[in-house]
């Protein structure tokens, strides 16, 4: 059954539930911004579940907010993986280093960068990860004078080349999915003019920019590959960090010495490419919810989904139900309410797994892989 949820008023009367998936990054956004419309849909969820602290929230929204700044989740990253030797020289995250004026000379922004090691070329990305249509608007700086170029608040980051290879990997509870993409070919400092780029047209599954072209002279060098074993690790260790279980991580291999970096990390990512995608969330759904009750649905064994034959099973109905936002733009801006799904789990034969489509498209170099 699909019908509005409105923010704006009380959830108690549009519940109960036990968990509650969303995406409110943009909500969060203008909240932080003082947008009085989102702090009071921000404060209704927020009421709500601290009213009723058993409902699950994939994911809680303090840990989404630290994803929210860039500065900040390269901080948490770098620190995590300080704090894990099995880590250290396999995985990194490049100098990076945030100027958040821009009455900040050209030459202070330059002295700043060389104080943090932060070297050219190197990427300069909006503070703001999330919930702006300039968080993925970024620049390839190659010299002192492009620092004109952008502007603050930003993070330059120190631009590693990887021979045009991007690695996604897209968590969902303890499994996470490593889906190859286009990325940014190599390049060195110089006298170069300022390149921008938007982070989502150059990775997507079928970019053909000019930047996903390697030069002639790296045409015949192999992209590394990254090793599996140094992905678990870092997938379990970030698992835990970041205490999350829908969220995406950008990694590359650097062409020479073949270290891992972490080039970015996003809170409940688009995850195309993920073929696995809505069994996947269906099954960490019902994991989740089997910690706060014995009741576990009964399983077909041929689809994983409720059997129909245990439909009035007494069992069924201690499990709610589920709110599922399905978030826009467009949606937000129109009349403040999120189209949304919510369904008991003693339907047997509507499925959660088939209303949570994104569109979703299966890729072969794609690979599954369990936490352990």
């Amino acid at each position: 059954m699909q019908i509005n949820v409105d923010l704006l008023q009380s959830l108690e009367d549009q519940g109960p539930y036990d968990l509650i998936i969303h995406k409110l990054t943009d909500v969060i956004t203008r909240a932080q911004d003082g947008d009085n419309k989102a702090k009071q849909m921000m404060s209704n969820l927020q009421e709500y579940v601290r009213k009723h602290p058993h409902v699950i929230v994939l994911d809680p929204i303090n840990a989404v907010r630290k994803l929210m700044d860039r500065h900040q989740s390269y901080q948490i990253i770098q620190d995590c993986i300080r704090r894990n030797k099995e880590l250290k020289g396999k995985v990194a995250v490049p100098r990076f280093f945030e100027i958040k004026s821009s009455s900040i000379s050209t030459q202070k922004a330059a002295a700043a960068l060389k104080c943090a090691q932060v070297s050219f070329p190197c990427v300069c990305k909006p503070s703001q990860a999330h919930g702006s249509v300039t968080s993925h608007k970024m620049a390839i700086i190659f010299n002192e004078a492009g620092l004109k170029d952008v502007v603050a608040p930003y993070v330059a980051q120190t631009f590693i080349s990887h021979n045009a290879v991007l690695y996604k990997l897209f968590f969902i509870g303890d499994q996470y999915f490593t889906v190859q993409r286009p990325s940014l070919k190599n390049f060195t400092a110089g006298e170069h003019s300022t390149i921008f780029f938007d982070s989502h047209d150059v990775s997507k599954p079928n970019s053909s920019s000019f930047l996903n072209e390697l030069d002639e002279k790296d045409l015949n060098r192999r992209a590394i590959e990254p090793e599996s074993d140094t992905l678990n690790r870092l997938a379990k260790v970030l698992r835990i960090e970041l205490g999350m279980a829908l969220f995406g991580v950008d990694v590359i291999v650097e062409n020479n010495s073949g270290i891992h970096y972490i080039i970015d990390i996003n809170a409940f990512p688009g995850y195309d490419g993920v073929p696995e995608f809505r069994q996947a969330l269906f099954n960490h759904v019902q994991q989740e919810l089997s910690k706060v009750t014995n009741s576990i649905l009964p399983l077909n064994s041929e689809n994983n989904c409720p059997s129909s034959e245990d439909e009035s099973s007494p069992k069924e109905a201690s499990i709610k139900e589920i709110l599922s936002y399905d978030l826009t733009e467009k949606e937000l801006c129109k009349d403040g309410q999120l189209r949304q799904l919510k369904r008991s789990l003693s339907s047997s034969s509507d499925t959660l797994s088939d209303h949570l489509r994104n569109g979703q498209k299966t890729r072969r170099n794609s690979s599954k892989n369990e936490l352990q």
